[in-house]
């Protein structure tokens, strides 16, 4: 009996399954489509990340921004402190001046710091004095520093957790905050990783200048957080004017206030 003719389509076996040629491209189901795109990193091809001085320039624009709307928050702490300040530059000034008109060597070369203090928290007043101005200042050290924490922390962590994924300042520089997929950080994220910006003062900037000596420039907070900074293409010059600017405010400010402090404990000379 002779066999049957082969109505095997051409192009298929005799399973159905296609012979020869290209095999078709496998269908994505559209939600795998969908998961695929947003696992996908965000931003320009060409970013990485971003150093020490850029960031810092950033932080300082921000610092700018953010002036206008803590000088009205600050104004009653700082009224506070700097009478209490005041007040104690004065007592001091006075004693100062009590003993230099009894004919105390109370400035000779002989006399050193330490025994200056002591001769002056040896006086009763004083001593008070002291006491007072120190709680004063500690107040309203405190609760300048819960405003600012608050304001900046709304500030910062919501423009990173944002669709910019960056301050105006690190926008300005072409810089953004990301997660280490490079992916938008959200607002939880954002706000652990201002509050862990605290290790990096408290370690007296080493926390920050990690930045500047990593390979990924990530500094203490991106640790603690689990974040990076990115940015695309080299500092602005005008970046570099900024840094330089506050750089040169750094040194000039804290020495006038050292003569200031100097002038009020020195009357007449």
């Amino acid at each position: 009996m002779p066999a049957p003719p082969d109505r095997t389509p051409r192009g298929l076996d005799a399973l159905g399954r296609p012979v020869g040629g290209s095999a078709p491209s496998p269908v994505v189901p559209a939600t795998q489509a969908i998961v695929t795109q947003a696992n996908a990193p965000q931003g320009p091809l060409d970013e990485a990340p971003a150093g020490f001085w850029r960031r810092a320039a950033a932080w300082i624009i921000d610092i700018a921004l953010l002036a206008p709307l803590l000088v009205p928050l600050l104004r009653a702490p700082m009224r506070d402190g700097s009478a209490a300040l005041t007040q104690l530059l004065a007592g001091i000034q006075d004693w100062t001046l009590q003993h230099v008109l009894a004919g105390t060597n109370l400035l000779g070369e002989s006399l050193s710091l330490t025994e200056l203090a002591r001769q002056l928290l040896a006086d009763p007043a004083m001593h008070a004095l002291l006491l007072d101005a120190n709680g004063r200042l500690g107040a309203a050290s405190l609760q300048g520093a819960l405003r600012v924490a608050a304001v900046a922390a709304l500030y910062f962590a919501g423009f990173e957790s944002s669709a910019w994924a960056a301050t105006p300042g690190k926008r300005l520089l072409g810089l953004r905050v990301a997660d280490l997929a490079a992916q938008r950080v959200g607002f939880g994220r954002a706000l652990a990783r201002f509050f862990a910006g605290s290790l990096s003062w408290l370690t007296l900037n080493l926390g920050h200048a990690l930045a500047g000596f990593r390979r990924d420039h990530r500094a203490l907070h991106d640790l603690v957080a689990g974040t990076q900074v990115l940015g695309t293409g080299p500092t602005p010059r005008w970046a570099r004017l900024v840094l330089g600017a506050a750089l040169l405010a750094s040194v000039l400010l804290p020495l006038a206030l050292v003569a200031r402090m100097l002038a009020a404990l020195t009357p007449g000379l």
